[in-house]
């Protein structure tokens, strides 16, 4: 008996051992703590899943000859393994060595909104040499967004000169109104789920429209210092094509190679 009590003293010393010294690497550990996406997917779809250069895992999405990202990018480092500069509370761009940079919305920390929304990303991040996206995967082409866009829209609807269509949101954007905030008409019948993580604007830090649109990033430039990104908000069902300046703030999807 007195040695079973022993064994089991010796035990609970090594379990607490154990336990104090993770909660100490917890405190330390600089990788982005693991929460709870609240994205309303498509029940009807099947998805995989990818992992970013940090470790985290993302649903993802097969539509037409295409794999996207079916959840917004929330990596704090390039592909190589460098950190993203965290630019929260500095102007964008940061310098003109380092003029890439991430930040949440509102520059919040909490694990479970970051998870849902991702992150936000200037476009000198984008385009970064050391690639936002983990290996296998890329940042979208103008083209590729096009792309999608028609599938999706499957000839229905209307298509500017520009690739926008007047549909596509509404098939790409997560249904219901537990994000968008408002009578959101959107179906998600491609599985996409596009979440309304809202912008950052250039310069400092300024936080716009989370709850009312998705912005994403393309990787085309429409002249030295505008990249072209994707929009769309509830109070319409297209999906459309604009451009903005690099220092702004938007969300990534990354496409697979």
């Amino acid at each position: 008996m007195k040695k079973q009590l022993i064994n089991l003293l010796c035990a609970a010393m090594v379990l607490y051992s154990v336990g104090l010294a993770s909660c100490c690497k917890d405190k330390d550990d600089d990788t982005p703590r693991v929460g709870q996406s609240t994205a309303v997917f498509n029940p009807d779809k099947t998805y995989g899943t990818m992992t970013d250069t940090e470790g985290n895992v993302y649903r993802t999405i097969t539509i037409g000859t295409q794999t996207w990202m079916a959840e917004n990018l929330r990596t704090t480092r390039y592909r190589n393994g460098d950190p993203i500069p965290n630019g929260a509370t500095t102007d964008w761009p940061l310098s003109d060595n380092t003029p890439g940079g991430y930040c949440s919305y509102n520059n919040t920390s909490d694990p479970d909104t970051i998870v849902t929304y991702g992150l936000l990303y200037n476009g000198y991040a984008v385009l970064d040499g050391r690639n936002l996206a983990p290996e296998g995967w890329h940042i979208p082409t103008a083209a590729e967004w096009d792309t999608l866009i028609a599938f999706v829209a499957a000839g229905e609807g209307t298509t500017d000169m520009y690739g926008s269509n007047s549909i596509a949101g509404g098939r790409l954007r997560e249904a219901g109104t537990l994000h968008w905030g408002r009578a959101n008409r959107a179906t998600n019948s491609s599985g996409f789920t596009a979440l309304p993580g809202g912008h950052r604007g250039p310069g400092k830090p300024s936080f716009n429209q989370v709850g009312y649109t998705c912005n994403f990033w393309s990787a085309t430039l429409y002249d030295s210092f505008i990249l072209y990104y994707y929009n769309s908000c509830p109070d319409f069902l297209s999906f459309g094509k604009m451009a903005f300046t690099m220092p702004a703030g938007f969300s990534v999807r990354c496409v697979k190679n």
